[in-house]
C-alpha cells in the first residue's frame, strides 16, 4: 500500500539529516509518478473475478456489481496517476457515470478493468474503464500482453496515499452544458451508443473480449475548489511526447531520467529540494494558475501538440453524454 511505503521511506530515513529526508521523500514522489506519460495512451489495469457474491441469479455478474468494482478501479488508476495531486491534500469528485453493458460476464471468470484519461476540459477530466476478459485458450494463439507504459515497479497504489480520498460529492452537478443551451435535445440512448460505438471501435491489443464501457466524468478539487485538468496532469508529469530529431529519427521517450521540458518548473512548484513546498502547490491548485501570464502557462505547453489534438476529438465524444442526460431531464 503507498501508505505503509510512505512510511517505509520516513522510517529508512529516521537516522539521517533534515535535508537528506527531504531529499529521500522527494526522489520517492518522483519515483512514483508517471513523468513523461501520454496522458491519452497511459493505462491502469485492475484485475478480479465475478464471485458468488457479486453475481446474481442468471449466473453473471450483477449490473451492481460493475459500480463496486469501478470504484476501486477508479482508486487505483487515480492513485497511479496523480500522486503529487494527493500529496498536496487534493481529492477528486465523482459527478456521473455511464455504463454500456456489451456482453455478459460470468460468474467465476477472471476479468479485468482497464482505465484510461479519455479527455477533458477546463473543470471536468473522463475516466474510460473497459471490463474485458481474456478469450477461451481453446483454439486460441497465446495472446500478447497489454503495451502500456509500465508504472514503476516500487509504486503500490492498491492502498491510500496520505490523505488522498476519491469522493462522490453532492455538490458536483452532472454536466457542464446548462438545460437551456440544448437546441434539440440530445436522446440519451442515442449518445450512449455513440459513445460506445467511438469506444468500441478500436480492438483490445491482446485481443481480450470487451464485456462492458464506463465513462467516469470526474473534477479535481482543493478543498472545495476545481483545479483544471491540465494543471493536475502536468503536475504529476504527463506531456506532449518527445519531438523526433532534426535528422527525422524518433527522440528518446520522455521519462524520470529524461524528463519533459515543463518538469523542471513543475518542480520549481513543488519540490522542497529545489525551492518549492506543499503549500507552494496548494496555491498553485487554489487558484494560482490563474495569475501566471498564457504566454507562460508551462501546464499548456505540457498538454500541447497532438495530445491537444487528440483530447479535443475525445472531448465532442464524451459531451454529447452530458448532453444526452440533460436532454432526458426534459422528457
Amino acid at each position: 500500500m503507498a501508505s505503509r511505503m510512505a512510511s517505509l521511506v520516513r522510517l529508512r530515513n529516521i537516522f539521517k539529516s533534515r535535508a537528506a529526508k527531504i531529499q529521500a521523500e522527494d526522489e520517492w514522489l518522483d519515483s512514483i509518478s508517471p513523468i513523461g506519460g501520454d496522458p491519452l495512451n497511459y493505462f491502469v489495469r485492475y484485475n478480479t473475478w465475478a464471485s458468488i457474491d457479486d453475481s446474481d441469479f442468471n449466473g453473471h455478474l450483477s449490473n451492481s456489481s460493475y459500480a463496486k468494482t469501478l470504484d476501486s478501479a477508479r482508486f487505483k488508476a487515480a492513485l497511479a496517476m496523480f500522486p503529487r495531486f494527493f500529496s498536496a491534500g487534493g481529492w477528486m469528485a465523482l459527478a456521473a457515470t455511464h455504463y454500456n453493458f456489451v456482453r455478459e460476464i460470468p460468474m467465476f471468470a477472471s476479468y479485468e478493468v482497464r482505465l484510461s484519461v479519455g479527455g477533458w476540459d477546463q473543470k471536468w477530466i473522463y475516466v474510460v474503464a473497459k471490463f474485458v476478459t481474456k478469450p477461451s485458450k481453446k483454439g486460441k494463439k497465446t495472446s500478447k500482453a497489454l503495451k502500456q507504459p509500465a508504472p514503476p515497479s516500487d509504486a503500490d497504489t492498491n492502498g491510500t496515499l496520505f490523505n488522498a480520498s476519491l469522493r462522490t460529492g453532492n455538490e458536483v452537478s452532472i454536466t457542464t452544458t446548462p438545460a437551456d443551451t440544448i437546441n434539440p435535445p440530445l436522446r440519451t440512448s442515442d449518445a450512449l451508443k455513440a459513445v460506445t460505438a467511438s469506444l468500441s471501435s478500436q480492438h483490445e491489443p491482446d485481443g481480450a473480449i470487451l464485456n462492458t464501457i464506463c465513462v467516469s466524468q470526474c473534477c479535481f478539487k482543493i478543498g472545495r475548489i476545481t483545479v483544471p485538468p491540465a494543471v493536475i496532469l502536468a503536475v504529476n508529469g504527463f506531456s506532449v511526447p518527445a519531438p523526433p530529431l532534426a535528422d527525422g529519427s524518433p527522440a528518446m521517450p520522455y521519462s524520470r531520467s529524461n524528463p519533459p521540458p515543463h518538469w523542471a518548473q513543475a518542480k520549481a512548484v513543488m519540490s522542497r529540494p529545489l525551492g518549492g513546498s506543499k503549500r507552494k502547490l496548494q496555491e498553485l491548485f487554489k487558484g494560482g494558475w490563474r495569475n501566471v501570464p498564457e504566454a507562460e502557462r508551462w501546464w499548456d505547453a505540457a498538454m500541447g501538440g497532438v495530445v491537444e489534438e487528440k483530447r479535443k476529438k475525445g472531448l465532442e465524444v464524451f459531451q454529447s453524454l452530458g448532453l444526452g442526460i440533460a436532454g432526458a431531464r426534459h422528457l
